[in-house]
């Protein structure tokens, strides 16, 4: 990441951070993706077991809803 800046407080200590738009929408992507890896293997460990909540109250519980799953 190139360009980074760093906001500090009074006492030089790290408050905040500015990145390029480019390297904060490449962050985002890939969180996306990790996002997607992380409940397909949820879904994986749960296959074949009884089921004791449906997908829209695990979504729901990670703070995501079923569109985002869909985009």
């Amino acid at each position: 990441m190139a360009n980074v800046q760093f906001i500090t407080d009074d006492h030089g200590n790290r408050t905040a951070v500015i990145v390029p738009l480019e390297d904060w929408e490449k962050t985002e992507k890939a969180k996306d993706v990790l996002e997607h890896i992380y409940f397909a293997g949820l879904i994986d460990e749960r296959k074949g077991g009884k089921a004791t909540t449906g997908l829209d109250s695990l979504l729901d519980e990670e703070g995501r809803s079923r569109a985002e799953l869909e985009s």
